[in-house]
């Protein structure tokens, strides 16, 4: 089947690269988003940083490092204007034993030094700008990116129309066709509905069942010295700080799933500032009194850390009769049209733009950047598979050529056949 028309649920990263990959692909995409402007929740910080963060070669670190070099390229290809994006390089900090230990271990996997290597103190802090006491491991290709900049040129497409102050609250399928309401009134239709809208995805009268969570991120913003602002690069240890930029850095971030209260607070402002001591002291001590403000987010996480990417299924009818372990996937209960690209956590402007890519090829029926096995990991259905013992299905990856189709019903907030 070709589609012509999409409907994209969600202004931030992964909603506007996933318009930009459905509209380079011919078709026409209408976003949607609640806010008066794109790229201002989760997407909307100051400053967004694009590195990846190793342990081995466990399955996370593959699909980080692969996101990571995709994202590179893919924004080296948009030719964003030079104050937006700043190919700095970065130094992961070995800072304390368990660290030190971590980044000495992904270094031993002989990586391109292109892509990383292993630097002592002294080494780094010549990349750095400024005295370093730790070892680091230094990726030349990070950079940081200007969150809103970056969306507004991935929905400058001709292809997509961007409209704001929506707020979708229902959908429902007729016809093949899907149907968005706001306000209980139509506003849009489209042969295909993508859901990038983060923790809001859960409000939009389904019955998801994705298990995610909102993690609660601030991050502090500092006025420069002339002593801070030799920094050169990205540096890094449980947290970031930032090159100055306009005079001013970006430190962070905090991480909570207890408190999502969007107000400042002092106590996180604190807790950033002793990360920036693990960096360097006399860092510490030039910058400590120089917080001007600060922002907070809520990011949307999972439990295995890993998005949630792909067509998705009807619980309702999946949990009414549990298929076989052995069942073919076409013989699922499928949302023919219905997409998701979620929870990509506190990097999702490191992984975003190729599952963006991997959920455009699965539509348009493309072979898709990632490793099967790879992509299989970001099952959106994988949480409701598993509890039903269904493991094997839990993993694979599924294209939008199934056979089987299935319909909304708004009224009674489930999936139908």
């Amino acid at each position: 089947m070709t589609h012509k028309t999409a409907i994209v649920i969600g202004g931030g990263i992964a909603g506007c690269s996933t318009a930009y990959a459905l509209a380079t692909r011919g078709i026409q995409v209408t976003l949607f988003e609640r806010n008066d402007k794109i790229a201002c929740e989760a997407s909307g910080n100051p400053q967004a940083m694009l590195y990846p963060r190793l342990s081995g070669d466990d399955d996370a670190s593959l699909f980080a490092l692969e996101s990571y070099l995709y994202s590179l390229n893919f924004f080296k290809s948009l030719n964003l204007n030079p104050a937006d994006i700043n190919i700095c390089g970065m130094l992961q900090l070995g800072f304390n034993p368990r660290e030190l230990a971590r980044i000495q271990k992904v270094a031993a996997q002989n990586h391109a030094e292109e892509i990383l290597k292993y630097l002592t103190a002294t080494e780094a802090s010549s990349i750095a700008g400024i005295t370093l006491n730790h070892d680091a491991l230094y990726f030349p290709g990070a950079a940081w990116v200007n969150p809103q900049q970056l969306c507004k040129r991935l929905t400058e497409h001709e292809n997509i129309s961007v409209k704001t102050l929506s707020l979708v609250n229902n959908i429902l399928k007729n016809n093949n066709l899907f149907e968005i309401y706001s306000a209980d009134k139509i506003i849009e239709k489209a042969d295909l509905l993508i859901i990038a809208n983060a923790n809001e995805a859960q409000n939009l009268g389904l019955s998801l069942h994705l298990k995610t969570q909102a993690v609660r991120g601030q991050v502090s913003i500092l006025a420069a010295t002339d002593t801070s602002q030799k920094l050169k690069s990205i540096i890094c240890s449980d947290g970031y700080l930032s090159p100055a930029v306009n005079n001013q850095h970006c430190l962070g971030a905090t991480f909570s799933t207890e408190n999502t209260d969007l107000a400042l607070d002092d106590y996180d402002h604190l807790a950033n500032l002793a990360r920036l001591k693990s960096f360097s002291i006399p860092l510490y001590e030039n910058l400590k009194h120089n917080i001007t403000n600060g922002r907070v987010s809520l990011r949307c996480s999972t439990s295995d850390y890993f998005p949630l990417l792909g067509e998705l299924l009807d619980n309702t009818a999946l949990k009414s009769a549990p298929p076989r372990p052995n069942a073919k996937p076409e013989t699922l209960p499928w949302i023919k049209g219905l997409y998701i690209n979620v929870a990509h956590g506190s990097r999702g402007f490191t992984s975003a733009p190729m599952c963006a890519e991997l959920l455009a090829c699965l539509i348009c029926d493309e072979n898709h950047p990632m490793p099967a096995g790879l992509a299989g990991l970001l099952n959106p259905n994988r949480f409701t598979l598993k509890k039903l013992g269904l493991k094997k299905l839990a993993k694979m990856v599924a294209s939008s050529n199934v056979s089987a189709s299935y319909n909304l019903t708004v009224s009674s907030n489930r999936i139908s056949g």
